[in-house]
């Protein structure tokens, strides 16, 4: 995700899961989405250290979470602030005040770039807010003024006036024998208080490092050559097949890495070197391309190992793209942390800022197909179609939940929503006129009974 949020990331958005009115018992409402938050907070105007404990509470939910960065909260890695409903019927009222605490504390709160801090903040669905918290007010400005302003004057300013009168006699008689019985009093009383207070420091050049990046036939790297990176910067790679080929290995100082078609250099403060190899045959991955604003995504195909991670399915360049991503488990909402692993039957909601690109590497290991256990009420699943012809084909809904589909004694999934979220939006009811569930994507589903629902999809597929 985001490592660095721009100010005003977006205007507010909400999320509208628009259901079709049909004829079932008992009628069901779809899930609210979070309201989450994310921005800078302080208390007595310093940034908040590590382990602050930051809550939220509002009529019917709440959220918390412990913040990992000095000053920050929920802008780095997938770690924002959810306020969401608590408890199994608990609903929020859209504009309901919430209220924030630091560490048990009642905080105040302002917009991101804003100037005004209020006591709370209205709630709304499925919208992601820049929100500035503190408590203690405004910390004492005052800088210690024990460093002495005034040079201390007490420099003498009478030189001892009796001179000597007695000149030794061995002293040629031409001596002027008037001595001077007055020194000058004019010596200076104030000493220069102008120390310089800018002591030269030496400037650290930021000197530049060199990845070495080279590709063997049939195929290409780009940038390729001797590349130059500033330290401290990070540097990615394309790696694109020929047509007919794929990626045979990728080795990193030597050493051999998961073969994903984007690889990033973080945080470069050394030498590099990436080499790639490719050999003849079908691509080892599948993409999935997130449009602009929400999406639902899904894997169709259990992932291999170094390939099943959020951060290892996104590049570097998407992450940078991807504002929130959301999960359901059956009762609340969560936020996928790191190493969360994207499993086939799961769906997640990705909220994007203009495009992502998704790469799916399929586990090479013998599989047999995916199952996942529905629990009553709202369930959201990701379809996991056979691999047919080079790929994932949609499959009617009647077949993709067909070891949900219950009895009827025991009914199974009454109603199944496609969010119109950058993928066709509609309403099923079973047994109604059938329609297909697309692969990649995510679709919710309400259980009338818990039942397990399989899917068709195992590994290899080559």
């Amino acid at each position: 995700m985001k490592s660095h949020r721009k100010t005003g990331w977006f205007s507010l958005l909400g999320l509208l899961l628009i259901l079709a009115i049909v004829t079932i018992s008992p009628a069901v409402a779809a899930p609210i989405l979070p309201h989450t938050f994310y921005g800078n907070v302080t208390i007595g105007s310093q940034p908040a250290p590590v382990n602050t404990h930051i809550t939220a509470s509002v009529t019917g939910g709440g959220g918390d979470l412990v913040t990992t960065l000095v000053g920050e909260y929920g802008i780095h890695d997938f770690n924002t602030l959810e306020v969401q409903p608590s408890g199994e019927d608990a609903t929020i009222t859209g504009g309901a005040p919430i209220s924030f605490f630091i560490n048990g504390v009642k905080a105040e709160v302002r917009e991101g770039g804003k100037s005004t801090w209020s006591a709370s903040y209205p709630f709304a669905s499925g919208v992601d807010t820049n929100l500035d918290l503190r408590i203690g007010g405004t910390a004492p400005t005052t800088v210690p003024t024990t460093v002495p302003t005034t040079v201390p004057t007490t420099v003498p300013t009478t030189v001892p006036t009796t001179v000597p009168t007695t000149v030794p006699t061995t002293v040629p008689s031409t001596v002027p024998t008037t001595v001077p019985t007055t020194a000058p009093t004019t010596v200076p009383t104030t000493v220069p208080t102008t120390v310089p207070t800018t002591v030269p420091t030496t400037e650290i050049p930021v000197f530049p490092y060199y990845i070495s990046a080279t590709a063997g036939p049939n195929g290409a790297i780009t940038p390729s050559g001797s590349v130059s990176v500033v330290s401290g910067a990070d540097q990615s790679f394309t790696i694109v097949p020929a047509t007919g080929y794929t990626i045979d290995q990728i080795l990193v100082d030597g050493n051999p890495v998961a073969k994903n078609p984007v690889y990033t250099f973080n945080d470069v403060a050394a030498d590099h070197t990436i080499a790639v190899s490719f050999r003849e045959g079908s691509l080892e991955y599948f993409t999935a391309e997130l449009g602009n604003g929400w999406n639902l995504f899904s894997t169709p195909i259990l992932l291999g190992s170094g390939h099943q991670y959020l951060e290892n399915i996104f590049p570097a360049s998407s992450l940078e793209n991807i504002d929130v991503i959301l999960g359901w488990n059956g009762s609340a909402w969560f936020i996928p942390g790191y190493h969360y692993e994207l499993a086939p039957l799961h769906a997640l909601y990705v909220k994007v800022d203009d495009s992502a690109t998704a790469y799916l590497s399929p586990s090479d290991t013998i599989t047999v197909p995916p199952v996942r256990s529905l629990v009553k009420g709202w369930n959201l699943i990701g379809p996991a179609p056979d691999y047919q012809e080079g790929g994932f084909s949609a499959r009617p809904v009647e077949d993709t939940l067909v070891t949900a589909y219950g009895n009827q004694e025991n009914p199974g999934y009454l109603i199944v929503i496609s969010p119109g979220v950058n993928q066709p939006g509609w309403s099923y009811v079973r047994d109604a006129m059938s329609v297909d569930l697309l692969p990649y994507k995510g679709y919710w589903v309400f259980m009338e009974n818990p039942e397990t629902l399989a899917g068709f999809s195992t590994t290899p597929i080559f």
